[in-house]
This record gives C-alpha cells, structure tokens and sequence, in this order.
C-alpha cells in the first residue's frame, strides 16, 4: 500500500509541478535552452530534476527527439533497396559541405531532419563530453542536460541542433548522422 501511495504522491506532485511550471519549461525547449540555462531562466525554485524530467517527457512526446524513426526498418545500414540513399562526404572543404547541408535541410524542411545521438550509448556523460571537445561549453551543456536513453536517438534539427551538428558531422568517429526523411536520405561524414 506504502508503494502505491507514494507513486501516487510522485504522479500528482509531477502533474501540479507539470501545471505551475510545465509551460515556461516548454517554451525554453523549444528555445533550444540547455537544462542549466532553463534552471537559470526560471523565475521560481525548482528542483533540477523536475525540470530536466519536464524537459525530456516534453522533448519526447513534441517529436524533437525520438526513440526511433518512423519506419525505421528501412534506415538500417545496407537497407538502399528500400529506398534510402546513404551518401558519405569526405570532410575536405567544410564550406561546400555546410552548403550541402543547407540545401537539403531547405529541400526537407527542418522538421523533417534528424540527427542520430549516440551519446546516451556512452557509460557516463563525462566521457560524452570528453569526445565532444568540438563542441563549446553552452553546446557541450546542451548534450548533458539531456537524459540519454541507452540506445540511439534522434534529435530534430532544430536551431540547437543545427549548431551542434555542423561540429558533429566532422568527427565521424562520434557516430552522428543526419536524417533527411522526406528524400529518404542518410548524410554522414567520413
């Protein structure tokens, strides 16, 4: 009974947390606020918990991160016969590779673009952040504050994202690709 108590105790103190602060908490993620910088931009205490929780259910449940892609049996590697075109890019000439981005980002529509994030496949997010030394503070801080499933995920281009992922593709030892879903295209860097 104890048990039961407290997970409805938990359910409603998240749902009144959910109420109270659950909008602003929305509104910085979809700035492409870190979780140290939404802690610093609310103007109530909050436990960083509760808002990294609120942030990630949020992030997951808007679609700017996913789990999976939709149908993902055809972008698994070697899958070309369903369609998916995957194309490496040597990394020599960043300009023509940022255009290269840019135009199948405009082609696709932002929404309709993901990057692989492998990070949460790593054993603690120290050693994420030690491979992402390409990255600066504020992006490293953006990649931390979110809690990784252990499995890849995806994270929509979004303004952060496009950011972080123009540093991601040149260090393809990461594992970072982009997704183009409506042409059905992988873009990795090699």
């Amino acid at each position: 009974m104890e048990k039961r108590q407290k997970y409805f105790e938990e359910a409603l103190s998240d749902f009144v947390f959910d109420v109270a602060g659950g909008g602003a908490i929305r509104h910085l993620v979809d700035l492409g606020y870190s979780l140290d910088q939404m802690m610093q931009s609310l103007s109530y205490p909050a436990p960083r918990q509760k808002v990294q929780n609120s942030a990630y259910r949020y992030m997951l449940e808007s679609g700017l991160l996913l789990r999976s892609l939709p149908e993902m049996e055809k972008w698994y590697e070697g899958a070309n016969s369903a369609g998916v075109r995957v194309i490496r890019l040597k990394i020599l000439d960043r300009k023509k590779l940022y255009q290269y981005l840019y135009a199948k980002t405009e082609e696709n529509g932002a929404d309709q673009v993901y990057i692989s994030c492998p990070f949460g496949m790593a054993r603690d997010v120290g050693g994420i952040l030690r491979g992402l030394d390409c990255l600066n503070r504020r992006e490293q801080a953006y990649i931390a504050g979110i809690p990784w499933e252990n499995r890849m995920m995806y994270h929509r281009l979004n303004s952060r994202m496009r950011e972080i992922g123009r540093k991601l593709i040149l260090r393809p030892e990461i594992g970072c690709k982009y997704y183009f879903l409506r042409t059905g295209e992988i873009v990795e860097g090699v």
